[in-house]
């Protein structure tokens, strides 16, 4: 059965949708050697690992305001909601950055309390996303949360009873913040992802 051609719409969205995409990729590779500096620089494994997590969720926010730029528009979407979405992206990958790079630059006092504004914006942040989406939006964040949660408690069972047996050691909270908010990235795709093949259901 041969397919129906695409309308003028449908051409232009799928254009808009290969800039998105070329331009991630780019934005990607520009921020691993952006990266490179930062990354020899920090002498604890923990930092490391913020930085690593801080740079993606930053570059996830660059994505986002070109996807919203310069992608296909959503009509239901306000512009709004939009902008709340880039805001929470960017200041979680603020609180992760800043207590890194901000270290011999910026007051420990100071620097603490920005992070902590950051940590309030972004909860602030969330709960007007949570306000403003919709039902299938909702579903989706609930399931993010509930993957997110599933397997950061099972890698702190196995953690856990390596701690116990004296095969680990060493992790900080601040490390445990790290690989939470790492591991949540490719959780959180994941989700979208499979959400996103799923056929609409008929009425």
């Amino acid at each position: 059965m041969a397919r129906e051609p695409l309308t003028t719409g449908q051409k232009r969205d799928r254009r808009r949708g290969w800039i998105v995409s070329l331009t991630a990729f780019v934005i990607f590779m520009a921020g691993v050697f952006a990266m490179k500096p930062l990354l020899d620089r920090p002498d604890r494994t923990d930092d490391f690992v913020a930085l690593i997590a801080g740079f993606l969720m930053l570059q996830l926010t660059v994505i986002m305001i070109v996807a919203f730029a310069i992608g296909p528009k959503d009509p239901e979407a306000p512009r709004q909601q939009r902008l709340t979405t880039v805001l929470t992206s960017a200041s979680a990958a603020a609180a992760l950055l800043l207590p890194v790079v901000g270290e011999g630059l910026i007051d420990p006092r100071l620097n603490f309390a920005i992070v902590l504004v950051l940590l309030v914006a972004s909860v602030w942040f969330l709960w007007r996303m949570w306000r403003g989406s919709d039902e299938l939006e909702r579903a989706q964040m609930k399931e993010s949360y509930a993957a997110n949660y599933f397997v950061l408690a099972y890698a702190l069972s196995v953690y856990a009873v390596g701690e116990r047996l004296g095969l680990f050691g060493g992790v900080t909270a601040w490390g445990a913040l790290a690989f939470a908010t790492l591991a949540s990235i490719p959780v959180s795709i994941w989700v979208y992802m499979r959400r996103a093949a799923q056929p609409p259901k008929d009425e």
